[in-house]
């Protein structure tokens, strides 16, 4: 893979100003050392947004979100970490030059541009007299020819062999060919995997096309819609179709609301209502709800009003639960879809609808019906819906739908939590590690707090004070693995502390905030040498205390075998005078 070099980056990052980047997005205001504003990245009234210059580091006290430079146009634009340094690199004119696997590189800008072609040729022939019977059914499903090329929505012919000849895939690897997603390859040479489809090209959130929906149009293929396979540029789990357009809108209203087809988005997002979003040829999944949480905590299911659309919206609303994400649910009319519902109502009745969505619990419980149960049906229901209510990690938030639960079937709250508590945890592990991401860490214990003291005196700019705390601190103090990990870095015999060049080496996004806001905090040094006596004192405690709880252990055994824990005796003595004395 090929990397832009270390020096590169730390040109980038020494050239770019983050107020200068920040300030294009958000209207910052001097307060002290440090500008504040309304956090991009969620919605307030109230500036809670802080960029520290001297720092070049960014944190939100409201959302949490923080890192240097790159970070803000990563999470702003969804960029990855070498988007964001070219990006820069192009505005302040430093010239990159990759590393080892420039070939790699090539491949990634083949990628794009290979979409790029693609969403041209697809465009032009929808505009053509072989697209325009595709024209005319769009046209008739109420898209305006606005929306469409905003959209930028295309055809492909029926032809095997049209975006082949267009891109001239003979010029392009074989490896470059199959990454695209665009061909298939047989025997018989390559061919176009789009054919008779109108299509519908899929977008990173930065407006690159990396990938496309297409739906049969004029042709006997039994696949209704056939999107491109994951590829380097896409991972379905990781995107969602129409979020370039409708993020702000997202961060604005504080809610996303979430449809199954690319037509319901379009007809939604045509009719004003802009925060929606669509997930892109697969099923949603706890990804899916970890990149809607970096925008909202608030999603409402729009899904068709059948059956099959009021089951999907069960399983979406449980998998949002379960990533702590609040969840409400908007039906159509029976049978309807979101698209037919708001060309046949108009927005006002779907807005009317979406400003009282129906919580989830109360949606479900309608669904099946189940103030109308009896007997073995409706215990098989409630032990079902407490066998998922389990798999939610937040304990207040799990106790108040168990309450809420109680209240509406008229049954003790003790007797559910007893049956809950009884039942048999079927999480799978694939699904702890893709929720694992979203539960912050909390350094709550003295031990902890004391150790996130001496690394912010560590980053302070008073060189002789963090002199003096290398003198007396050593890295097996630091006893939590990213605490160890932000220390190793800052016990070093630097000059000057760079704080926006050590939020990356945590790539992780939670990691990341959370050591932005142990850089960002401004530690009092008044009294600097107390500070660390005292944190000092309290970290000596803790392998003493460790000890002393083994010995007891022991003595618990030997008392058990008839033997004399004597020794271990004398030593726990020896250790609470130890004690005594730090």
């Amino acid at each position: 893979m090929a990397r832009i070099p270390q020096e590169t980056v730390d040109r980038v990052r020494d050239t770019a100003d983050i107020i200068d980047v920040v300030s294009q997005v958000v209207d910052l205001r001097r307060r002290g050392a440090n500008f504040f504003g309304l956090c991009p990245f969620h919605d307030e009234k109230t500036p809670s947004f802080s960029v520290a210059p001297a720092k070049q580091i960014y944190h939100c006290f409201g959302c949490s979100n923080g890192g240097n430079v790159f970070s803000f146009l990563m999470e702003y634009q969804k960029l990855t970490f070498p988007e964001a340094v070219k990006t820069l690199a192009d505005r302040y004119n430093i010239p990159i030059e990759y590393e080892r696997g420039r070939d790699d590189s090539t491949t990634y800008s083949n990628l794009y541009e290979i979409h790029e072609q693609a969403t041209k040729l697809y465009m032009d022939n929808l505009y053509s007299p072989r697209g325009e019977q595709a024209l005319n059914y769009l046209k008739e499903r109420g898209l305006s020819e606005d929306i469409l090329k905003q959209f930028r929505i295309g055809f492909a012919i029926d032809s095997w062999d049209q975006l082949n000849n267009y891109v001239n895939v003979n010029e392009l690897s074989k490896d470059e060919v199959m990454k695209s997603g665009l061909f298939t390859q047989t025997d018989k040479g390559t061919f176009d995997r789009f054919r008779s489809r109108i299509m519908y090209p899929i977008f990173h959130p930065s407006g690159k096309v990396i990938a496309f929906g297409g739906r049969v149009f004029e042709s006997d293929d039994p696949a209704k819609y056939l999107n491109s396979p994951e590829t380097p540029l896409y991972q379905k789990s990781n995107v969602f179709y129409g979020l370039q357009a409708s993020r702000d809108a997202i961060r604005k209203l504080g809610y996303a609301i979430l449809v199954e087809g690319y037509m319901d988005f379009l007809q939604l997002y045509q009719a004003g209502i802009h925060p929606v979003v669509c997930v892109s040829g697969t099923a949603f999944t706890q990804r899916h709800a970890w990149q809607l949480s970096k925008f909202t905590q608030k999603i409402i299911l729009l899904y068709d009003g059948d059956d099959a659309g009021g089951t999907a919206a069960v399983r979406a609303g449980f998998v949002l639960l379960k990533a702590g994400l609040e969840a409400q649910v908007v039906r159509p009319p029976k049978e309807l879809d979101p698209d037919d519902w708001v060309r046949q109502t108009g927005q006002g009745e779907v807005e009317t609808n979406i400003e009282n969505a129906q919580d989830f619990l109360d949606f479900h419980l309608e669904f099946f019906q189940a103030l109308a149960l009896r007997g073995a049906t409706r215990r098989e229901y409630i032990h079902n819906l407490l066998r998922e209510i389990k798999e939610i990690r937040d304990n207040i938030f799990r106790d108040e739908l168990i309450r809420i639960l109680a209240e509406r079937l008229k049954v003790n709250e003790s007797d559910l939590v007893k049956v809950m508590r009884g039942q048999r945890s079927y999480r799978q592990i694939s699904n702890e590690n893709q929720t694992a991401g979203l539960k912050r860490i909390e350094f709550t214990s003295r031990e902890e707090r004391a150790q996130i003291e001496l690394l912010q005196l560590l980053v302070t700019q008073n060189v002789d004070i963090r002199n003096m705390v290398r003198t007396k601190v050593t890295l097996d103090m630091f006893t939590h693995p990213l605490l160890q990990k932000l220390a190793e870095q800052l016990l070093t015999e630097k000059m000057v502390v760079d704080t926006a060049a050590i939020i990356e080496y945590f790539t992780d996004k939670l990691e990341r905030e959370i050591v932005t806001e142990i850089l960002f905090s401004e530690r009092d040094t008044a009294l600097p040498e107390q500070i660390v006596n005292d944190c000092l004192k309290t970290l000596k405690l803790i392998p003493v205390k460790k000890r002393i709880m083994e010995l007891r252990i022991n003595i618990r055994e030997k008392e058990a075998q008839g033997q004399n824990p004597k020794t271990e005796l004398n030593e726990i003595m020896k250790l609470q005078q130890e004690l005594n004395d730090i």
